[in-house]
C-alpha cells in the first residue's frame, strides 16, 4: 500500500466510521436524553461516559468525561483501549469501511449521523458537564452582583447557571443544535467559552408566556427578573453585539411568542446598548410582528445596565413559583 493510500485510509477511519456504532460494538450504549443533533452521550457499564461529536472536517471525535487523557478520534479510542500499534489498528478498523476481503462486521442499527459544527463542541461540553449546578447559591452572584437567592433558585432558571472548578458562573448559550457555548462571569472577569460560539442564553419557557425580554448579558436578565418579575416572561441574553446566527435565533424566538405578546429590548443605557437596540430592531423588522408589541426599556441613568440598577435600588419582587 502506498504512503498516500495509507494516509487516506486513516482519514477514512476518522470520517466514515460512525463512532457511535463502533462504540456500541464495544459495550457502550447511547443516552438519548443527553444527546442532540450535534453531539451524542454514550455510557459503559464500567462507568466511562463519552461525548461524541463531528468536527468541521467531518472527523468523528470524542472525549471521556472521567479521563481527560481519553480523547481524540476513533484511532485514539482503539489504541487507548487495546494497546495496539497503528498497523494493528488498521487491521481492526478496515472491516468497518469494507476494506477486508474475508471479514465483515455487523454494524449496530439506529445510530444517527451527527451534524458537524463549526465550534469545538467537545471542548465546550467537557467544561459544561464537569460544572456543578448552583442550587440557588453563588457567592459572586449574590454578594457582588446582588442577585437574590430566590431568583437564582427559581424553576425558570433551573440549570441555566452552573459553577466551574474556579468558581466562575457559567451561563449556557443554545443554538439550533443545542449547547454551543457559555458566558463566563466572575469578579472583574467576563469571558466566553473557549471553542464556543454565541447563541442565546434563555430562561426556561412556560406555556403561558406572553413577554420576551432581550438583554445584553445573562446577569442583566437575572437583574431584570429581580427588578420587575418574570411572570409569563421569557428572558434571553445575546452576550453583547449579535452575529448573523444570533439574529436568526432572535427572529425565531420572537415568532414563537404568542399573539398579543410583548417584546422588550432591555439594553444598557450607553452607546453600545443603543446600537444594539437599533440592530435588533432592524432584525425584528424583517419578520411579521403583527399583534406583537415591540418596546424599548433601558435604565434611566446614563451608563447603567440593569445590574447597576439592581445594586442601586435593591430587590423588589418576592419569591414565587415564577417570579412576579
Amino acid at each position: 500500500m502506498t504512503e498516500a493510500r495509507r494516509t487516506d485510509e486513516l482519514e477514512d477511519f476518522k470520517s466514515q466510521i460512525n463512532f457511535c456504532q463502533y462504540a456500541s460494538s464495544r459495550g457502550f450504549t447511547l443516552d438519548p436524553k443527553q444527546s442532540s443533533r450535534s453531539s451524542a452521550v454514550m455510557r459503559h457499564a464500567n462507568g466511562d461516559k463519552l461525548i461524541v461529536a463531528r468536527s468541521p472536517n467531518r472527523h468523528w471525535i470524542y472525549f471521556n468525561v472521567h479521563d481527560s487523557r481519553d480523547r481524540g478520534t476513533i484511532i485514539d479510542f482503539v489504541q487507548i483501549r487495546d494497546r495496539l500499534s497503528l498497523g494493528e489498528v488498521r487491521k481492526e478498523l478496515r472491516p468497518w469501511i469494507g476494506r477486508h476481503e474475508t471479514i465483515t462486521v455487523v454494524k449496530p442499527p439506529s445510530f444517527p449521523e451527527l451534524t458537524p459544527v463549526e465550534h469545538d463542541v467537545t471542548r465546550v461540553l467537557d467544561v459544561w458537564i464537569k460544572a456543578q449546578s448552583i442550587s440557588g447559591s453563588h457567592v459572586y452572584l449574590e454578594q457582588m452582583r446582588k442577585i437574590p437567592p430566590a431568583v437564582l433558585s427559581d424553576p425558570i432558571f433551573a440549570d441555566r447557571i452552573r459553577i466551574d472548578d474556579r468558581g466562575n458562573a457559567l451561563f449556557p448559550h443554545f443554538g439550533g443544535d443545542g449547547l454551543c457555548g457559555f458566558e463566563i462571569k466572575n469578579n472583574n472577569f467576563t469571558g466566553f467559552s473557549p471553542g464556543g460560539v454565541k447563541g442565546l442564553w434563555c430562561s426556561r419557557l412556560q406555556a403561558d408566556d406572553r413577554k420576551l425580554v432581550i438583554c445584553e448579558t445573562a446577569i442583566d436578565a437575572l437583574s431584570y427578573a429581580a427588578l420587575f418579575g418574570a411572570k409569563r416572561t421569557r428572558l434571553v441574553s445575546t452576550a453583547g453585539q449579535i452575529s448573523p446566527v444570533q439574529a436568526k435565533l432572535l427572529q425565531s424566538a420572537a415568532e414563537k411568542l404568542p399573539c398579543n405578546g410583548e417584546i422588550v429590548l432591555a439594553m444598557d443605557n450607553d452607546p453600545g446598548g443603543r446600537q444594539l437596540v437599533e440592530t435588533i430592531s432592524g432584525v425584528l423588522a424583517e419578520i411579521d410582528l403583527t399583534n406583537k408589541l415591540l418596546v424599548v426599556r433601558q435604565p434611566d441613568v446614563e451608563g447603567e445596565d440593569w445590574n447597576d440598577v439592581l445594586k442601586r435600588t435593591g430587590w423588589i419582587f418576592p419569591a414565587s413559583p415564577v417570579l412576579g
